[in-house]
């Protein structure tokens, strides 16, 4: 019985687990898709990274070009990809947050010595990009606050690459562009002969409006030579406004969510032009509505499985660990309450229950040489009763069946020698 125990534990808390987390570990979606902007934005480099990553993982990740974050969340929402890089400001309900990733500023290029602000851009011509870029709606809010529209200026829906063609052949007076400093385009915009960034000298006032109405942007400084230390690049510090970046999914699996995020840490932690060490990824200020696979992320970055195995095998480890404590250790805990508590119990209940009838049976073989007539008689019907009683009962361990049947043999004998017994005395009557 011991060993039987012994053997249904070991297959229950080893053989079972190990099964299940070979068969688990490689049960998994074995290519995913991350919606980017343009190939010219800084996502399609950071992408390109992340395919990197995933493919140490098993994982081939594809990269879907859109035309900015706005149709980057029509594709979440339609299912089309399974995550995306989307722009604040242009959250659409309904898609689920990740993490906040980066910092993006509000680069706005001009021609001309005339322009110096957001203001002085009224009836000029402005690329402010195309429809569906999460640029667009970021460029118009900033310009319907000073009163900039398409009645009193001349827009221009073009794509970046576009845009910056046009304001080289002197097509457009300005263009807005939304992208990290790590943006490979950026460096031919900050370099273009002829053409100036606008520096957000408000740029306080523009933050603390924008809070009133719910919204946030960060004010970040590109420092003097800090893009171009060799040409000087550029010659004066600019303050600029910058929104955040995040990653978002929609119908994307928990496990899948915890590994974009550990790859988007490896990426994003290191230290950036506009941001701190260890700054990004984090879930400040997020409007979107988290993610749970990412609140369980940031409550334990690290555990003991993803520490000694593969991102795969700790998923599967997890999951055998949740389980067990769930469900699998109560039912062990169960089991072994019933096994050494109540079959016990139960045992000692039927061997209580023989007890008793021996003591009673005990109780009337007591001194029957001696005994009367009708006291013998007495006796037997007692007898007669308990045995019926006994043969009546079906509960009784069969542990304990040896001492059920002895008693029942012991109530034989002593009726018989009650029998005997009656039969002498009714004898000795008659021969009076």
């Amino acid at each position: 019985m011991k060993i039987l125990k012994l053997l249904l534990l070991f297959i229950i808390l080893v053989l079972l687990p190990i099964l299940y987390v070979a068969i688990d570990s490689n049960d998994h979606k074995k290519q995913i898709s991350i919606a980017i902007g343009s190939k010219v934005d800084a996502y399609s480099e950071y992408a390109k990274v992340y395919a990197k990553e995933f493919k140490k993982e098993g994982i081939t990740l594809k990269l879907v070009e859109t035309k900015g974050s706005v149709e980057a969340q029509e594709k979440l929402l339609k299912s089309e990809v399974d995550f995306a890089f989307v722009q604040g400001g242009t959250e659409e309900k309904g898609v689920l947050a990740l993490a906040n990733i980066m910092l993006e500023p509000i680069w706005i290029f001009y021609k001309g010595r005339k322009i110096s602000n957001l203001k002085s851009l009224k009836g000029k011509r402005i690329a402010i990009c195309e429809k569906g870029s999460g640029i667009y709606p970021v460029t118009r809010e900033l310009l319907a606050l000073v009163g900039i529209n398409g009645f009193n200026s001349k827009f221009k829906h073009l794509p970046s690459s576009q845009a910056y063609e046009s304001l080289k052949k002197n097509e457009i007076d300005a263009m807005f562009y939304i992208a990290s400093a790590d943006a490979p385009f950026l460096k031919r915009l900050m370099t273009m002969p002829h053409v100036h960034l606008m520096n957000f000298e408000a740029s306080e006032s523009y933050k603390q409006f924008f809070v009133k109405e719910n919204k946030h942007f960060e004010i970040v400084t590109l420092h003097k030579y800090a893009f171009d230390m060799k040409r000087r690049i550029p010659s004066k510090a600019y303050k600029l406004l910058a929104k955040t970046t995040l990653l978002a999914t929609y119908k994307a699996s928990n496990e899948m969510v915890r590994l974009m995020l550990k790859i988007a840490n490896r990426v994003h932690r290191k230290v950036g032009v506009f941001h701190e060490e260890n700054q990004f990824p984090n879930t400040l200020s997020l409007k979107l509505k988290q993610h749970h696979a990412s609140k369980e992320y940031f409550r334990e970055k690290v555990n003991y499985y993803e520490n000694n195995f593969s991102f795969w095998i700790a998923q599967s480890l997890n999951r055998v660990h949740d389980y067990s404590v769930r469900y699998l250790f109560p039912l062990i805990m169960l089991f072994a309450f019933f096994v050494e508590v109540m079959i016990p119990v139960m045992n000692m209940y039927g061997k209580r229950k023989i007890n008793r009838w021996y003591d009673r049976v005990n109780q009337i073989d007591n001194a029957i040489a001696t005994v009367e007539l009708q006291e013998a008689k007495d006796r037997r019907e007692k007898l007669k009763r308990i045995l019926a009683e006994i043969r009546a009962t079906d509960d009784i361990a069969s542990n304990h069946m040896a001492d059920f049947y002895t008693l029942q043999n012991q109530i034989v004998n002593i009726i018989d020698a009650l029998e005997k017994r009656i039969k002498v005395l009714h004898q000795g009557q008659n021969r009076f």
